[in-house]
């Protein structure tokens, strides 16, 4: 046996003792090693869903046990076995040819979804310390030195300020001012920066012997800067720490262990606030002095990474910034609501569905504090069905329609500031075929100036192909990112096989828990093609609305992710004993549960209730969801 293949049985053997047997039998047991050259290991694989499973999942844990066994630092490829055969029976070459787009959607056509500004969605928190104009003028900045990246310019660009205007959804007159007050350069400090002072004036001569003065020349930070309050909370947290006596690469490496990245960024008590740090390679710096390394900045740029990847990615149209914004007369601060919204609504994470519904659970002060205000009611105001005759800003009602509550319809009394608001957003350009009459939020076709109308009605477009639009790093749009603010499932593409009241079934079913919940088809196949545990599924579903969790916000997001992480691994103690009951009996304990305090609970003989009653609480809101996800909407009924 070659020193290659053992390395590689080595790996797989500490790799068959931390998963499933049946997984490793699926994905693992058949790879073999061929090659390792230049830093980069190839290892093959059965087939292409073999090659994307162990990428997605495990690649990093090879990279780790090569590391620990054999102090081998490189990169992992896979390659499929029969990719050669594959090649070799393509024997037939086409000459140029030519193409004629054609039968586009006019919406396609005009609006051209598939053009879009990615940015992260780190800048949703930036946005409430800075505002929403210096947003936009990092964006503007952004997409600009993204330009000159891709013309492979390390050492810079020049570019007419026409370029970073462009994208910035800003007026001439307003960019400069912008761009010139104060505060707003100070918002800047860390994500845009002048290297020549404004006072100097540098000239060169040009091709006509005039003097010409030079560009003036801008830093642009790639990846946004942290808040102030994160850095400083972030710091202490690294400070308290290496106070405690560990050494910088162990306290960065716990940091990074954990799971809920917001966790780390929980309001606290600072230990020094007069500190300011734009990154965590900052404050690694600052704490290490002449020790700073290598694996510290690696560290430290991971850390880094988590935080700012956190929210995901903003995806935001080129269309809305270069004409709906223009259009529609829409603020800095009315265009980045639109943004912001439209981003919690774009798509539900889970099941690849549009979520056309958003609740700010905050009411218009959240809504305010999004854009750096205090003054909620400027945000009442754009809200209102008589905004439109105002003289300052666009109609904000043509992208967002309240949803009024009954109780919010009856009660006067509770229309206050911070009292939760929903509403239907619009996720697409609110264009016709012509570019005339104007879809809103609700779908309906507003009237053109002459109250005239055409019966064109666009149907919500997810991109050119109809598939799910995804990240730059190949993910679904917003992966991980939002909160399910709405259990409201409004897509009109989405087949809903909820179970009618009364129908519990006799033992649980993967398969039909996965289609009643509208999972995603490939999130579907991949767990039935493992032959996942439903138990798992179901124990994980109970841990998630139990209050040992700590309230998490989707709970079959939450299983689901688990499953799919470890096909066989239930949730252990009394969640694998609840989870192994027959349905009829967990629907009884569920239905014997009080989940409101005016609530009276029903009286059960069940032997496990006092167990379930502990473990579970009292007064626990989210049982009815755990209803729902089980056994249907019908169950409500």
């Amino acid at each position: 046996m070659s020193k290659l293949n053992q390395i590689w049985t080595l790996v797989c053997e500490r790799l068959q003792a931390e998963m499933p047997q049946a997984a490793f039998d699926t994905w693992i047991r058949d790879t073999e090693i061929m090659s390792h050259e230049n830093k980069v290991i190839k290892i093959v694989v059965r087939n292409g869903y073999a090659r994307d499973w162990i990428q997605s999942r495990v690649r990093l844990r090879i990279q780790q046990l090569l590391m620990e066994l054999f102090s081998i630092d490189a990169n992992i490829q896979f390659v499929v076995s029969d990719q050669d055969e594959q090649e070799s029976d393509v024997t037939i070459q086409e000459p140029e040819v030519v193409l004629e787009p054609v039968q586009w959607l006019d919406y396609e056509r005009i609006v051209q979804p598939h053009k879009q500004v990615v940015v992260k969605g780190y800048l949703r928190r930036l946005g409430m310390e800075i505002g929403p104009k210096a947003i936009w003028l990092y964006i503007g900045f952004h997409q600009a030195a993204w330009r000159v990246h891709n013309a492979g310019k390390k050492s810079g660009l020049a570019l007419h300020s026409q370029e970073v205007m462009r994208f910035s959804g800003l007026s001439f007159g307003a960019f400069w001012r912008c761009l010139r007050h104060p505060d707003i350069q100070s918002g800047l400090v860390g994500l845009v920066q002048r290297i020549d002072q404004p006072h100097e004036r540098h000239y060169r001569r040009g091709r006509d012997g005039r003097p010409h003065r030079r560009p003036v020349r801008y830093q642009v930070s790639m990846t946004p800067r942290l808040t102030r309050s994160d850095a400083s909370i972030l710091y202490t947290r690294l400070k308290t720490l290496l106070d405690q006596g560990e050494t910088l690469p162990v306290a960065l490496k716990h940091l990074i262990a954990n799971p809920d990245v917001m966790e780390l960024l929980e309001p606290m008590e600072v230990i020094d606030p007069d500190k300011q740090f734009h990154t965590v390679m900052d404050m690694v710096i600052a704490e290490s002095g002449e020790g700073y390394s290598s694996e510290v900045d690696h560290l430290a740029q991971e850390l880094q990474r988590k935080i700012i990847n956190s929210l995901g990615n903003i995806h935001i149209p080129h269309y809305f910034i270069l004409e709906t914004i223009k259009r529609y007369h829409l603020t800095p601060a009315q265009a980045w609501i639109i943004t912001v919204a439209r981003d919690m609504a774009y798509l539900n994470t889970r099941t690849g569905e549009r979520r056309e519904v958003v609740t700010f659970k905050r009411g218009y002060e959240e809504m305010a504090a999004l854009i750096n205000s205090q003054r909620y009611k400027t945000v009442q105001a754009w809200l209102s069905k008589n905004w439109k005759t105002q003289q300052r800003g666009g109609d904000l009602t043509q992208f967002l329609i309240e949803i009024q509550s009954n109780q919010s319809q009856h009660d006067l009394e509770l229309q206050v500031a911070n009292m939760p608001r929903t509403f239907q957003v619009l996720l697409d350009e609110p264009i016709d075929a012509i570019g005339m009459n104007n879809v809103d939020a609700h779908g309906r076709i507003t009237l053109d100036a002459n109250e005239s109308n055409s019966q064109t009605h666009l149907a919500g477009m997810i991109d050119a192909g109809g598939m799910n639009i995804v990240d730059a790093d190949g993910t679904d749009l917003n992966s991980l990112k939002h909160r399910s603010n709405t259990n409201k499932n409004n897509t009109a593409t989405t087949q809903h096989r909820h179970q009618a009241a009364g129908a519990v079934p006799k033992f649980w079913e993967l398969k039909t828990l996965l289609q009643q919940n509208d999972i995603h088809p490939k999130v579907q196949k991949e767990l039935l093609e493992v032959q996942a545990s439903v138990h798992a599924l179901v124990s994980w579903v109970l841990y998630a609305v139990s209050p040992q969790s700590g309230k998490l916000f989707d709970p079959l997001g939450y299983a689901i992710s688990r499953v799919r992480e470890h096909p066989f691994q239930e949730a252990r103690g009394v969640f694998r004993q609840l989870a192994d009951l027959p349905p009829a009996e967990l629907l009884q304990l569920i239905n014997a549960t009080q989940t409101r305090l005016y609530d009276l609970p029903t009286p059960t003989d069940h032997p496990l209730e006092q167990v379930w009653q502990t473990t579970m609480g009292f007064n626990n809101s989210a049982i009815p969801l755990v209803r729902t996800i089980l056994f249907g909407n019908g169950a409500n009924e």
